[in-house]
């Protein structure tokens, strides 16, 4: 306790045991109010009703007993056999085993793709690189207009260019990562200490030394955390992009739904988030090694 504080009273003391709250302020009142005000706003204008749910109920329900018990897909499929060029073997696999396989194509393109285009942008996104105020402003708006746009209006738009399929996923994946990524990128670099790079620019190296010995060693790790959590993001990105057409797994989704083959949807998305959480765990486990 500070000199100068007055000692409390026993009995101010008590009050303040029993009464671990402190009292509001006029001001927290005020915010309260209004956040509530703001709450219920928002209840009304999303047309939030617990009767709808409730009389709702039975069919969720039934479509619960649809769907399940779940049931697979399957298929025949010939491999070679490793070691005998003439030999064959026929095994049955899941129908979507192909669409995930391609949507984890879609997923790791589409990450690089993303990392190569965010990456000028995060450079001249960052307050302590950018080469003139402007520059810095007109970036981060970009960025922000990115961002704005939903990946699946982007999946629409390189449909239309180059036709269905997955290479139309991954362009939708790449140009839709610069938003986050780069700004991202940026944030890991304005995060950096500036005593190395300062002791860089004191030996007389240039503007691309200094980036090369000085930031780029101190922002590289969480760039490539970053990075990774893009490829994570870009493989469940990379599952809704199917449903227009874009390639991966979403194609065959769509397929059983339009055909109301639920239980084939079912084990089809049990086969997803296995494959969903592996990945999930492998990049966690990578990025605890680069942080």
């Amino acid at each position: 306790m500070a000199a100068d504080t007055p000692p409390r009273s026993p009995s101010a003391q008590r009050e303040q045991l029993l009464n671990p709250w402190p009292r509001p302020t006029l001001r927290q009142t005020l915010a309260a109010v209004v956040a509530l005000a703001v709450l219920f706003w928002s209840l009304r204008g999303a047309g939030v009703s617990l009767d709808a749910l409730v009389e709702g109920m039975p069919t969720m329900l039934d479509f619960l007993r649809r769907i399940f018990p779940p049931r697979w897909d399957m298929q025949p499929v010939t491999l070679a056999v490793p070691g005998a060029p003439d030999a064959q073997v026929v095994v049955p696999l899941p129908r979507v085993a192909p669409y995930i396989v391609e949507t984890l194509h879609m997923a790791v393109i589409g990450t690089l793709l993303g990392v190569m285009l965010s990456f000028p942008f995060g450079l001249l996104a960052a307050r302590n690189l950018a080469p003139h105020p402007l520059v810095y402003h007109g970036t981060r708006l970009l960025l922000n207009i990115n961002r704005a746009i939903p990946d699946i209006l982007f999946a629409l738009i390189f449909v239309a260019a180059v036709g269905l399929g997955p290479f139309a996923g991954v362009l939708a994946l790449g140009v839709g990562a610069i938003g986050a990524l780069g700004k991202l990128y940026a944030e890991a670099i304005e995060a950096i200490d500036p005593g190395p790079t300062l002791a860089v620019r004191a030996t007389g190296a240039t503007r691309l030394q200094t980036f090369v010995y000085g930031v780029l060693p101190q922002a590289l790790p969480l760039m490539a955390s970053y990075s990774l959590l893009l490829f994570e993001h870009n493989v469940r990105s990379a599952t809704i992009l199917g449903l227009v057409g874009a390639g991966g797994v979403g194609f065959i989704l769509t397929t059983y739904i339009s055909l109301f083959q639920y239980r084939e949807l079912i084990g089809a998305l049990i086969l997803v988030i296995m494959v969903v959480t592996v990945i999930d765990w492998l990049s966690g486990q990578v990025r605890r090694r680069i942080i």
